[in-house]
């Protein structure tokens, strides 16, 4: 699937980013940030990639302006936190 497809389909791009296992700990983001980093760089987006660890990269892109108007900033991250040995409960709502 080419970059263009799969950001015209995000139930596809969701699909792919959530079969990625970044349980934390240990974390283990690597994979997911790469293809993240393969999807940005594909669409012609300038990425890097600094990390402490090669496990736990972090993903930098930038998509420079024309300098017209203020830098914006978005911040996410992939990692998730494990349910495993914890009772949740949920209602269903009619």
């Amino acid at each position: 699937m080419t970059v263009l497809n799969i950001y015209h389909q995000p139930v596809t791009l969701l699909q792919k980013l959530i079969q990625f296992d970044t349980t934390n700990p240990p974390g283990n983001e690597a994979a997911c940030i790469l293809f993240i980093k393969q999807l940005l760089d594909d669409a012609g987006i300038e990425t890097s990639l600094p990390a402490r660890t090669p496990e736990r990269p972090n993903l930098v892109a930038r998509q420079r302006g024309q300098g017209n108007a203020p830098p914006l900033m978005l911040y996410g991250h992939v990692d998730v936190v494990t349910t495993a040995n914890q009772n949740w409960q949920h209602r269903q709502r009619c």
